[in-house]
């Protein structure tokens, strides 16, 4: 701790003491034209290399991050299968496929499947139904008991509103997956309860290509998001496996050239 200078008696400081002097930016400059190549080094060091390091830091972390953000590949197509187990390589191949099929750039744009969903994992369920909620997801593929969940909430398309969806109705009627729309205000009695049932979803246990992914589940269900920003390629994707006259490699014409 620096020692204050103090009058013998009174205890005051003295008025010429170091803490009264005033300093000026050219007594830093006169002393620092003074200092050798040696000395000026250890200055800029003790003085300045600390700071320029933590600014170039900065600036190189934030550049990282923006070109990064900037560069990834925007998400074209993004399938949620819930209540199964799979095949990795098989998944990462169908994904490879439906980027060819709907004439993607895979540096560019992408397919993306996520198999880490389970309707009775309640945060894996909520996070889902958010995404559902967000339009973020475009295509949900599950158990029926875990389908028809999510369709209580009214996430998905249904024929008789959506001329997209409209080639369900060419489904076998076993295939062509019901559910009721469960509503709050019904719940609460503010509102009289609709019996009608929709048919948001369609079996896909037994197309190939499904089967091909190696999963056990025996009520495989698909829906599109009615929320999906990509609403035309979920089709596509739901086409893909339904016909078994589509191959692997094959471009669908309505995207190709896109």
């Amino acid at each position: 701790m620096a020692k204050v200078i103090k009058d013998d008696d009174s205890g005051r400081v003295k008025k010429d003491a170091l803490i009264y002097q005033k300093r000026d930016d050219n007594d830093n400059k006169a002393e620092y034209e003074k200092l050798d190549q040696k000395g000026k080094l250890q200055f800029f060091k003790d003085y300045y290399l600390k700071t320029i390091l933590i600014v170039l830091a900065i600036v190189v972390i934030g550049g990282y991050y923006i070109v990064k953000a900037v560069t990834k590949p925007q998400n074209i197509l993004y399938i949620a299968i819930a209540d199964d187990t799979f095949d990795e390589k098989q998944i990462d191949q169908l994904e490879q496929d439906m980027e060819t099929y709907l004439g993607l750039d895979g540096k560019k744009e992408v397919v993306s499947i996520n198999v880490d969903y389970n309707h009775k994992n309640g945060q894996a369920s909520h996070q889902l139904q958010s995404y559902l909620y967000a339009g973020s997801c475009d295509i949900v593929i599950a158990s029926e008991e875990g389908f028809t969940g999510w369709a209580e909430g009214g996430y998905f398309l249904e024929p008789e509103s959506s001329e997209l969806v409209s080639f369900y109705k060419e489904q076998d009627d076993a295939d062509r997956i019901y559910s009721k729309v469960i509503d709050g205000e019904e719940i609460r009695g503010e509102k009289e309860v609709d019996n009608a049932e929709y048919n948001f979803g369609i079996s896909v246990v037994d197309c190939e290509k499904y089967k091909a992914l190696g999963g056990k589940s025996k009520t495989a269900v698909a829906g599109i998001s009615n929320s999906s920003k990509h609403q035309e390629e979920a089709v596509a994707f739901l086409q893909y496996l339904l016909n078994d006259d589509i191959q692997a490699g094959d471009v669908n014409p309505d995207f190709a050239g896109e």
